[in-house]
C-alpha cells in the first residue's frame, strides 16, 4: 500500500505544478483586462467619443468577468490537485498510525457511554482517527454515531456490500472527499440551514410597491437608451435612479436579513452540488448504492438554481454591483422572491442531499479504511445467540510491526473468561482489542484479523476507574458505580441484545480478601444473566477455584526476565498465570525489595 499511495502523491505533485502555471497565466490576463477595461474606454472617448467608450467598456468589462471566471475555476482545479496530495499524505501517515489531521471526535464522547471512553474510540490516538475521512460536521457525527450505536444484522450487511464497492473505487472517494475539502474551513452548520429553510421569507411589500417594482427597472433601461440616443439629458438617469433607489431601500431590510444567512451557506453549498454530481456520473453495482444515487437523483440542477439565487442575492454586498445593476433593475428584489418560491418547493430536497452525502462519506471512510488494509477480514454476522469467534485478531490502532495477534472463542450465555497476568502483559489492550473489533463489525467495517465471527451484541466496559472531586467520588467507588450500571442495564434486558462486558482488574481499590469475595459474587451473578465477557485480576486464587467449571474458561499473559529485564510476548494462553513481576518492577524503580 505504501507505493501506491508514494505513486499517487508523486504524480499529484506534478499535477499541480502544471496546474500552478496555467493559474498565474489567468491571473496575469485577468490583471491587463482590469486594466484595459478603464484605460481602453477613456482612449475611445478621448479619440472617437462617448459611443465608442461605451461599446468599448461592455465588450472589456465582459472579457474581465470570463476572465474572472475562468481564473477561478483553474484555481479551484489548483487547490483540488493540493488536496489530494494531502489526503494521500495522510492515507500513507495512517499506515505508520501517525494521524495528521486534528479531528479527535472528543465531541462525541459521552464518559458514561457503555464503552466508548474505555475503548478509546476518540481522542489522539483512537479508532475515530484511524477510520475518519469525512469533511463535513453531519458526515463526521454519522460515523462517531456508527461508531457508538451497533447496527442491525441487515444495516451491517448493507453497509458491508456498499464498502466493498467503494473501496475499489479510490479515484471517486478522494475526488469527493477533495471536493468537500475545499470548504472545509466554513462556519457552517446544517442546524441552522434547516431553520432557515424552515422560516417564511414572503414579501411584505404592498401591492403598490410590487407594481413599481415591475415598472420603474423598464424605465430606467428606456431612459438610458434615450440618453444613448442623446434624447435626454444624462440628470434623467440621476432622477430614475434616485427613484429606484428610494423604492428597493423599503425592503432592503428583509433582503439583507435573508442575505446575512445565505453568506455562510452558499460556499458548502457549491460543494455539495459537485459532491451529488460525482456520485451521480458514477456507475454503481451495489443495489445500495443505486438506491442512493436514485434518491438525488436529478437534483443537480434544483440546488444550481438554488446557488444561482445565492450568488446573485450575496451580489449586493459589491458596491460596483449595487449602483449598476441592483438599484436600477432591482435585482435583489426578483432573486428575493426567486428564493422564497425555491425554499417552499425544494427544502425537503435539500435535506435529503445533505442526509445523502453523510453517508457517503461515513462509508467513504469505512471504505478507504478497508483499501489501506487488504489483510483485513469481512466479519461475518451470526444468528446465534450469542458468539465471538476470532482468529489472529489484533488490535488495529497498533502498528503492525508491533501488533500481537491472539485467537479466541466465546460461544453461549453465561460464559465468563478470567483473565490472570502479570503487570503490563496485555490483558488491558487483549480486551480493547476484542472490544474494538466488535465495534467494527457492527459498524460494517472490516475487522483486523484473518477471520471473525460474532453475532449481534452490546458492548459494555469498566476497565477505567477514576475519582472525582467534582462529584465526591474515590475511585472504587466509581467502579462500583460501574458494575451496578451493568447489572442494572442486565436486569431490563431479558429480551434485548445480549451484553459483551469487559472488566479490567476488578475491585482493585480494596483489600485482598474482598476483591475474592466480591469477585466469586460478581461471576456467579454474572453467570445466570443475559451476558458473556473477559473479567481480568491478578487474584490468582479466583482463577484456580473456578478451574474445571463448565462456564468459565482461564487464560492468561506473562513475562519472563531476562538479564534483569522484563520480556513480555503478549500471546494468549490457555490456564491461570504461573509468573508475576510485580518484585521485578519495583526492584527496577529503586524500591530495596530483597532487604526485607
Amino acid at each position: 500500500m505504501t507505493e501506491i499511495f508514494e505513486d499517487r502523491i508523486s504524480n499529484f505533485k506534478n499535477q499541480e505544478i502544471r496546474a500552478k502555471l496555467i493559474s498565474d497565466r489567468w491571473s496575469a490576463a485577468r490583471a491587463l483586462l482590469f486594466l484595459s477595461v478603464f484605460l481602453l474606454p477613456y482612449w475611445a472617448y478621448k479619440s472617437q467619443g462617448t459611443s465608442w467608450a461605451f461599446c468599448f467598456f461592455v465588450v472589456f468589462f465582459s472579457l474581465f468577468l470570463i476572465a474572472i471566471k475562468k481564473h477561478l475555476l483553474v484555481e479551484r482545479i489548483y487547490k483540488k490537485i493540493g488536496f489530494l496530495v494531502a489526503i494521500n499524505t495522510d492515507e500513507l501517515a495512517r499506515l505508520n498510525r501517525v494521524f495528521v489531521r486534528e479531528e479527535t471526535g472528543l465531541e462525541y464522547l459521552d464518559v458514561n457511554h457503555f464503552y466508548a471512553s474505555d475503548l478509546d474510540l476518540f481522542g489522539k490516538k483512537s479508532l475515530f482517527k484511524l477510520l475518519n475521512r469525512t469533511r463535513t460536521s453531519d458526515g463526521s457525527a454519522l460515523l462517531a454515531n456508527w461508531m457508538l450505536v451497533p447496527a442491525s444484522k441487515l444495516d451491517v450487511i448493507d453497509r458491508q456490500l456498499k464498502i466493498a464497492e467503494l473501496s475499489e473505487k479510490i479515484n471517486f472517494r478522494q475526488e469527493f472527499e477533495s471536493t468537500s475539502m475545499l470548504y472545509e474551513k466554513q462556519d457552517f452548520s446544517t442546524q441552522k440551514l434547516f431553520h432557515w429553510l424552515s422560516e417564511n421569507t414572503n414579501s411584505k411589500s404592498n401591492n403598490a410597491y410590487q407594481k413599481a417594482f415591475y415598472l420603474l427597472p423598464f424605465l430606467f433601461v428606456l431612459v438610458v437608451l434615450a440618453w444613448f440616443f442623446e434624447m435626454v439629458p444624462a440628470s434623467t438617469i440621476l432622477v430614475s435612479f434616485a427613484v429606484n433607489a428610494y423604492f428597493l431601500k423599503k425592503i432592503s431590510p428583509q433582503i439583507k436579513q435573508e442575505t446575512d444567512q445565505i453568506n455562510s451557506f452558499s460556499g458548502a453549498l457549491e460543494a455539495y452540488i459537485e459532491m451529488i454530481r460525482i456520485f451521480e456520473n458514477e456507475n454503481w453495482n451495489n443495489q445500495g448504492l443505486v438506491k442512493l444515487q436514485d434518491k438525488v437523483s436529478k437534483t443537480e440542477s434544483i440546488l444550481k438554481e438554488l446557488n444561482h439565487i445565492f450568488k446573485n442575492l450575496s451580489n449586493r454586498s459589491n458596491p460596483f454591483f449595487l449602483v449598476t445593476i441592483s438599484i436600477p433593475l432591482f435585482w435583489d428584489y426578483w432573486y428575493y422572491i426567486k428564493l422564497n418560491k425555491w425554499k417552499s418547493a425544494h427544502s425537503i430536497l435539500l435535506k435529503n442531499c445533505i442526509a445523502t452525502v453523510s453517508e457517503l462519506e461515513a462509508l467513504n471512510s469505512l471504505a478507504g479504511f478497508k483499501y489501506a488494509h487488504p489483510a483485513y477480514q469481512t466479519p461475518h454476522i451470526s444468528d446465534e445467540i450469542f458468539l465471538i469467534k476470532t482468529t489472529s485478531m489484533g488490535h488495529p490502532n497498533i502498528h503492525p510491526q508491533k501488533r500481537k495477534n491472539n485467537d479466541l472463542e466465546i460461544n453461549g450465555l453465561g460464559s465468563v473468561i478470567i483473565l490472570t497476568g502479570s503487570n503490563m502483559s496485555g490483558k488491558s489492550t487483549f480486551q480493547r482489542t476484542i472490544g474494538v473489533n466488535v465495534v467494527l463489525a457492527q459498524m460494517g467495517a472490516v475487522v483486523c484479523a484473518e477471520a471473525f465471527v460474532c453475532s449481534n451484541m452490546q458492548l459494555f466496559t469498566s476497565m477505567r476507574s477514576n475519582d472525582s472531586l467534582e462529584e465526591d467520588t474515590s475511585s472504587f467507588y466509581a467502579e462500583l458505580k460501574r458494575l451496578g450500571l451493568l447489572l442494572k442495564t442486565l436486569d431490563k434486558s431479558n429480551n434485548a441484545v445480549p451484553i459483551l462486558y469487559f472488566l479490567d482488574e476488578i475491585l482493585k481499590g480494596t483489600n485482598s480478601k474482598d476483591r475474592h469475595t466480591g469477585g466469586k459474587a460478581l461471576i456467579e451473578q454474572l453467570h445466570k444473566l443475559r451476558a458473556s465477557g473477559l473479567i481480568s485480576t491478578h487474584d490468582v486464587e479466583l482463577g484456580n477455584e473456578y478451574e474445571g467449571k463448565s462456564f468459565i474458561a482461564n487464560y492468561s499473559f506473562s513475562s519472563t526476565t531476562s538479564q534483569g529485564k522484563l520480556l513480555f510476548d503478549y500471546q494468549l494462553r490457555k490456564g491461570v498465570c504461573q509468573s508475576f513481576n510485580a518484585t521485578e518492577l519495583m526492584k527496577q524503580i529503586g524500591i530495596a525489595v530483597d532487604v526485607l
